[in-house]
C-alpha cells in the first residue's frame, strides 16, 4: 500500500487507519523498553511522546493524500 497515494476506490485500502491506534498493550511495552525509572510522570511523559508521533504520522499521511480525499468525497457527494 502506498501512504503517499492511498486508493479510495479500494475497499482494503479506504478502511486503513489514518490514525494508527494507541492499545494499553502498546503503551506498556513503550514504557518497559523506553523508560528507565517507571513512575507517573515518566509514563506521562511515554504516553504523550507517543501519542506525538502518532499524531504526526497522521498528520503526514492526511497531507499526502488530501487531494485523493477531496476529489472522492465530491464525487461521492454527487452521486
Amino acid at each position: 500500500m502506498n501512504w503517499k497515494n492511498v486508493d479510495l476506490n479500494n475497499g482494503y485500502e479506504r478502511e486503513q487507519n489514518i490514525l494508527d491506534p494507541l492499545s494499553f498493550d502498546i503503551l506498556l511495552l513503550e514504557v518497559s523498553c523506553n523508560v528507565k525509572e517507571i513512575n507517573t510522570e515518566s509514563v506521562r511523559k511515554q504516553f504523550e511522546e507517543t501519542l506525538k508521533s502518532k499524531i504526526e504520522s497522521a498528520r503526514e499521511v492526511f497531507e499526502n493524500n488530501l487531494k485523493n480525499i477531496t476529489k472522492k468525497a465530491q464525487q461521492e457527494r454527487a452521486k
